[in-house]
């Protein structure tokens, strides 16, 4: 029997995609801590580059980086955070992001908060306007020249911290949410075209900084307070699941559209209002967090952000892809995908339940193309009930279950969904591991 239920968690995870493989686990990249203070390993002021300012001087870029030490985590790689901080271009450092940073590691993540190059024509209070928008659109490029380089420094580096590179995330604050969002999805194409000299005043955007030449992909992005400058960047091919954290009252950086510091020789932006139209459009994975009436930034308690950040992440390894809005800390809707990456399906659909093998809770999935009479059971190896989860009319679309077994016993179980709608009858049977 224990060779039969090994085999058979072998064929699961082969099944699943591989971060699901390693990280859809208990009690680890969500809500709760999995680590505590002391299990965490600081390491500071290290260099992933250099490269001139503004002003004509050379910076030496640095960072700082945290994650569950190796004697604490028995994980062989985790996934990674690079934050950015805000500060309109003209301040910040590493430093700002540092306890949402200590927050993500105590989490399990490795993660880092990085420096890169300030500073813009503002001419004082960037409200009274009097600021030149071509040098502002010169610290946006560098910004997105020095995260880049410091995404192939990670990439480059990942043995040494056990950073798993399918598993690169992004996320920022104001400025450095705007940064994050270029770096996704503005190729150098895209730029050039709209500021053709960039590239001559300030070299590529994918080599410069350092020399380091390993590929990248960013796989989630985390937003507060940030926007994009055009629409049209974002496509049905390349979206990526995006958490939106936003007040619609933000004069720096609009929820709906307009110029950033509402001046209108400044960058024109579009907001999550925007941004959230177009996934939805599509049929991809966010989520949205709005305070009516909020500000700029810092309405949101302190631990709110990276909690609801870690709790998204975590949809993301299990495959959990929602449409998720909420409005002033109060869920307004919650539509379930069938996936982060495939179209919807056109039948009846029973998906293998995950985490699995799981203890003791675990999530069952399942798409209805139209109204009907849905039943789900759960059954042990020989086919005796052991509880009916649903039994009633259910609307069409995916809709998710939560099952909780601590009352029952290491083994194989049976999950079965039968469905009668239009005077059709179907039946789909699934199997689970609960190992305690």
């Amino acid at each position: 029997m224990l060779k039969f239920i090994l085999s058979f968690i072998i064929f699961i995870c082969a099944s699943f995609p591989s971060f699901a493989q390693q990280y859809c686990i208990p009690g680890r990249f969500d809500s709760t801590y999995a680590f505590t203070s002391s299990q965490i390993e600081v390491v500071d002021n290290v260099s992933y580059g250099q490269n001139t300012d503004w002003q004509g001087n050379q910076q030496n870029l640095k960072f700082i980086i945290a994650n569950p030490n190796f004697e604490s985590d028995n994980l062989s790689k985790r996934p990674f955070i690079l934050l950015i901080h805000g500060g309109g271009y003209v301040n910040g450092n590493r430093y700002e992001m540092a306890p949402v940073m200590m927050d993500f590691a105590q989490r399990g993540y490795v993660c880092a908060s990085i420096d890169y190059r300030l500073g813009w024509d503002v001419t004082g209070d960037p409200f009274a306007c009097m600021g030149n928008g071509y040098s502002l659109a010169q610290a946006v490029y560098r910004s997105m020249q020095d995260t880049k380089a410091a995404f192939r420094y990670f990439a480059a580096n990942a043995g040494k911290y056990k950073i798993d590179t399918n598993c690169f995330f992004t996320g920022g604050i104001s400025a450095g949410a705007v940064t994050s969002y270029l770096i996704v999805y503005a190729s150098q194409e895209n730029m050039n075209s709209y500021y053709p000299n960039l590239i001559t005043e300030l070299g590529p955007l994918n080599t410069a900084t350092n020399n380091l030449t390993n590929p990248f992909t960013i796989k989630c992005i985390l937003s507060s307070s940030g926007a994009i400058n055009d629409t049209l960047l974002i496509k049905p091919s390349n979206t990526v699941p995006t958490l939106m954290f936003h007040g619609t009252a933000d004069l720096n950086i609009p929820f709906i559209e307009g110029f950033t510091y509402t001046c209108n020789n400044y960058l024109r932006v579009f907001g999550p209002f925007y941004i959230t139209r177009l996934m939805g459009k599509y049929s991809k994975a966010f989520e949205l967090d709005y305070v009516i009436g909020g500000g700029h930034e810092n309405f949101y308690p302190l631990d709110y952000l990276p909690k609801r950040s870690a709790i998204f992440l975590k949809r993301y390894l299990c495959n959990d892809a929602r449409q998720v809005v909420i409005n002033n800390y109060t869920v307004e809707s919650d539509v379930v995908l069938e996936s982060f990456n495939t179209v919807t399906p056109t039948d009846f659909t029973l998906y293998q339940n995950y985490p699995n093998p799981f203890n003791p809770s675990t999530t069952i999935k399942y798409y209805l193309p139209k109204d009907g009479k849905v039943s789900i059971k759960i059954c042990d190896i020989r086919g005796r009930q052991i509880i009916e989860l649903v039994n009633e009319i259910q609307s069409s679309g995916f809709h998710l279950l939560n099952y909780n077994a601590s009352s029952l016993s290491s083994g194989v179980y049976f999950y079965s969904m039968n469905i009668e709608s239009s005077g059709i009858k179907n039946s789909i049977t699934k199997k689970m591991i609960l190992i305690k």
